[in-house]
């Protein structure tokens, strides 16, 4: 076996990958295809952007509804996943702000990879490499070479970026609501009475969100929720706040 020193084709060599000589981000690479299919089909941009929204949104559901133990995605239709995140503004503040994350992500990486090949190209250079050079070269080579693992953890941070942005905004919304900041609804069944609290006295429920088939609602005073068929709601009646009082609109009536 040979102990010459691996080459490093994207650091010298200009081809598809390089320019001026250097390394380029695998995003880099990437979007010109990815331009080429959008100028050739227009309409998936539109396809796209929902698709991100809609993900978007069954994350955030997921993520605000298991804080009340209410397993969302298995009560909800494929309607109820395609209309989640039209229904959440964060969504979309989600999709738009993921742009930005991977430009940053694009220049971090892509001046990891000039750094690397600039080390490599010293240890290239050297009259002979010890075993850990020729191990840190080999490294080197792999890591500027490996487009396909660098895009998938575009993927990865990318996802992660999300479930943690959705998380934690959904965290906070639903403490929100443990604390009283929600919308206050009166519940009416379909025999014309009212679906009283666990605390009774007339106390109101605090509106949660709703899907095709059920509305979720909250007894702060118990700490629970309850998962109601909407055929068997007559009316939901919203209860105006007091002048000042702030509260925390948590998911829109359908």
């Amino acid at each position: 076996m040979s102990d010459a020193p691996p080459t490093i084709a994207d650091a010298s060599i200009p081809d598809a990958s390089a320019r001026n000589g250097q390394p380029v981000s695998a995003l880099y690479e990437v979007m010109p295809h990815v331009l080429r299919t959008l100028r050739r089909e227009p309409a998936l941009v539109i396809t796209l952007t929902y698709l991100l929204v809609a993900m978007a949104g069954i994350f955030y559901d997921h993520a605000f509804y298991r804080q009340f133990d209410i397993p969302v995605l298995s009560l909800s239709q494929i309607s109820d996943f395609l209309a989640a995140g039209i229904q959440e503004p964060i969504a979309i503040v989600l999709v738009l702000s993921t742009f930005p994350l991977c430009w940053l992500f694009d220049r971090i990486n892509i001046r990891g990879r000039r750094r690397r090949a600039a080390e490599g190209e010293r240890l290239k250079a050297a009259p002979s490499l010890g075993w850990w050079q020729r191990r840190r070269l080999a490294f080197i080579v792999g890591m500027n070479e490996r487009r396909g693992y660098m895009r998938f953890m575009y993927v990865v941070v990318i996802v992660a970026y999300a479930w943690t942005f959705v998380g934690n905004y959904a965290g906070y919304r639903a403490e929100a609501v443990k604390a009283g900041r929600g919308l206050e609804v009166e519940i009416r069944m379909n025999d014309g009475s009212a679906l009283p609290t666990q605390a009774g006295g007339g106390r109101p429920w605090i509106y949660l969100g709703a899907i095709s088939q059920y509305v979720f609602v909250y007894d702060r005073q118990a700490a629970r929720a309850r998962i109601l068929p909407a055929n068997a709601i007559a009316a939901i009646d919203p209860i105006p706040r007091p002048p000042g009082k702030p509260g925390v609109m948590v998911a829109p009536i359908p």
